[in-house]
């Protein structure tokens, strides 16, 4: 009896180890995760991250095929902006439930900003398969599509994740800005008026301000890049719009002003210096172009665009050396362009030089200064009628640049038209007044005229002018105003 029982016995304590045995195999020995998982959940949504982990790394003792403990892990890290660990973290879990609703979402917007982009395309795919008709899924798919230049089919994953949710914004938005990608402006300025009207920020008003100077509407541009600044005066990209339009208005101190706002703001970088330097070429103020391009290459030594910019600057000194460096792989950059002209023309192939202008014009027509150099070239070739033409461009364009209309108006008293000339000096007398070389060939078209068509009226008119330049500074025709003082005598004298 004692034997039965001893056996008895012994499978009872057998059973009972098998029992602790299967205790620890089993998957309701992870039920205690579920705690942990859910304490670390509350962590994290109170932002106490360094804590969730921990409590994460515990749970990861008891359980390491729990996917959710390294789906959190990888919130955590998502949330730090440490998205390749997220990445790792993410993957696993997706590995233990390729089933999850939510984490094929975030695995591939953390791949999209860790720049894995054909991976995140994966992960979107596979996260639609799960939830077909979801608005962020779309968003990430549209906008991983668009960090790979893929505008056409990134605008209809927007689209299609504006159509889910209409009150997904953002998705308009990004939907507006591929559309300005592919040109279609119309349509892009129907979602940003309605974007500025209904849901105002600082990115939505700033691109509607892009929109506006891309189709050179510079006071609806001014406006929305004025209402981003509000916002937000952190908005880098709104000053420099600003700075654009006002360089492009040729206004010097508006240029100036905003883009010292930027200053103000602790917006310095080589890129604010790029665009300040880009707008001072606009205005023909070539060395601030220089220091600002200096100054943004102090930052980024590195800095094609700068190095771009700087090569047209040499260029106009006569120096070519950057621009036969770069231009084999820019020669579709305005700047290297224009560089490539005038090297032609300093070597006296004009024609070739012409049509490297016009190309530069073809490729940015904002480069309006190419004009003045088109007629520099045409001179060379005699053609007076393209070098009026270009002239004429140039000043339109350009209508406060004084040195424009003192070229012009030289060249126009060479080939003996001096009305015209006459004409423009008065428009370049009315930017600046007291400029001695505008008096002074103003007196002397007038001087001119006067002798072709003589009558008192005209050559008191072109005595009193010369007067008026004596008093001013220092007057070049003393022997012109002589003459014509006797010429007033002769005919008083008659009459």
């Amino acid at each position: 009896m004692s034997d039965w029982i001893n056996n008895i016995t012994d499978k009872i304590k057998n059973l009972s180890g098998l029992v602790d045995s299967y205790q620890k195999a089993s998957i309701i020995q992870s039920l205690p995760t579920v705690a942990y998982v859910n304490k670390a959940k509350k962590m994290i949504e109170n932002r106490n991250l360094d804590d969730a982990e921990i409590v994460l790394k515990e749970a990861l003792d008891i359980s390491d095929q729990d996917s959710r403990i390294y789906k959190y892990l990888g919130r955590i890290y998502e949330l730090r902006t440490k998205f390749e660990d997220a990445v790792h973290y993410y993957t696993i879990s997706s590995k233990i439930n390729p089933q999850d609703k939510d984490i094929w979402l975030r695995l591939g917007m953390c791949q999209l900003n860790s720049k894995m982009y054909n991976e995140a395309l994966n992960s979107f795919e596979r996260a639609n398969k799960i939830t077909p008709i979801n608005t962020d899924v779309q968003t990430g798919w549209g906008m991983t599509l668009m960090k790979l230049k893929k505008y056409a089919m990134a605008r209809d994953k927007f689209l299609a994740a504006a159509k889910i949710s209409k009150y997904n914004f953002t998705a308009i938005l990004l939907s507006a800005i591929m559309e300005v990608k592919l040109c279609d402006y119309d349509s892009a300025e129907a979602k940003l008026e309605f974007l500025a009207r209904v849901a105002p920020n600082e990115s939505s008003t700033y691109e509607y301000a892009n929109l506006k100077l891309l189709k050179a509407d510079y006071d609806a541009a001014e406006k929305y890049a004025k209402k981003s600044i509000e916002f937000n005066k952190q908005m880098q990209p709104a000053y420099i719009i600003l700075g654009e339009i006002y360089s492009r208005r040729k206004d010097f101190e508006q240029t100036q002003k905003i883009f010292q706002a930027a200053l103000d703001n602790d917006l310095e970088n080589e890129t604010l210096h790029y665009e300040w330097g880009k707008a001072c070429i606009r205005l023909f103020e070539f060395e601030k172009a220089r220091e600002h391009f200096n100054a943004a290459l102090a930052r980024d030594n590195d800095y094609l665009s700068v190095k771009l910019a700087m090569a047209l600057l040499d260029a106009l000194n006569g120096n070519f050396i950057l621009v036969d460096e770069l231009k084999e792989k820019n020669g579709n950059n305005v700047y290297i362009q224009e560089g490539m002209a005038l090297e032609k023309l300093s070597e006296g192939r004009v024609e070739d030089a012409i049509d490297m202008f016009k190309k530069a014009l073809r490729t940015d027509q904002s480069k309006t200064y190419n004009y003045l150099h088109l007629a520099r070239a045409y001179q060379l070739l005699n053609n007076n009628y393209k070098t009026k033409e270009n002239f004429e461009k140039f000043i339109r364009e350009n209508p406060k640049y004084l040195p424009g209309f003192l070229e012009y108006s030289k060249w126009l008293i060479s080939i003996s038209d001096f009305a015209d000339a006459q004409r423009k000096l008065r428009k370049a007398e009315k930017i600046d007044g007291n400029n001695m070389s505008v008096l002074n060939l103003l007196f002397y078209t007038s001087y001119t005229l006067a002798k072709e068509n003589v009558c008192e009226y005209n050559i008191k008119e072109a005595i009193s002018l010369a007067q008026k330049v004596k008093a001013a500074g220092s007057f070049e025709y003393e022997a012109e105003k002589l003459e014509l003082e006797n010429i007033l005598e002769n005919l008083q004298e008659k009459s």
